[in-house]
């Protein structure tokens, strides 16, 4: 046997097992599915926040916590149908490669596309795929927003039965953003002060 030949097809098989294991792990335990979308809606929900929040001066971590960022990605349902795509594309990517593996006659420039390395790397390169659509998505979002497109709602405080009318950010467990397209001032106000919240149906 060639040992070109030996290698390739050792890095096949470990390929092969890696996968087998996972799959096995997941099967057997399926409450880590559960915990798994758990995490990753958490994940995408902060980093959409965070990214969405961050354009107009505001650090969400001050204010949010963990459970905040599971509902913001299921505000934005949005940011999900762009995880999805994501995972689609590299994974018919992935399957193109394991096509192009099986070919007898490759030419040695391209081989690499062939290889389970790159299928591992583009495993990875999911994560920043998702991240850099999810980033642009919440900077267009932010800059629509700016523009005073958005959700404009009438707040009225409990403490001194004052009203103001603003475009709503968003909100976590414990406060509310706010923002004046027309003085492009941003207003956070805790959740316990708030007596009402009042908009028009579309």
């Amino acid at each position: 046997m060639v040992p070109g030949c030996a290698c390739s097809a050792t890095r096949a098989w470990r390929s092969a097992d890696v996968n087998d294991t996972i799959k096995k792990i997941l099967r057997d335990h399926p409450a880590l599915v559960v915990s798994g979308f758990y995490v990753a809606a958490s994940v995408v929900g902060m980093f959409y926040s965070w990214a969405f929040l961050r354009e107009f001066g505001i650090n969400v971590f001050n204010y949010a916590q963990i459970s905040d960022f599971l509902l913001a990605s299921l505000k934005e349902p949005a940011t999900w149908a762009l995880v999805i795509f994501a995972v689609v594309l590299v994974q018919l990517d992935n399957a193109s490669s394991r096509r192009f593996g099986r070919r007898e006659n490759r030419s040695k420039w391209v081989a690499w596309y062939g290889r389970p390395r790159y299928r591992l790397v583009n495993n990875f390169l999911v994560i920043a795929l998702v991240g850099f659509y999810i980033y642009v998505f919440a900077w267009d979002q932010a800059r629509d927003a700016r523009e005073g497109d958005g959700k404009i709602v009438d707040v009225m405080f409990a403490d001194s039965g004052a009203a103001t009318t603003a475009l709503l950010l968003g909100t976590t467990g414990q406060f509310i953003f706010l923002y004046d397209d027309t003085t492009e001032r941003v207003d956070i106000h805790p959740i316990e002060n708030i007596h009402s919240i009042s908009f028009r149906v579309p």
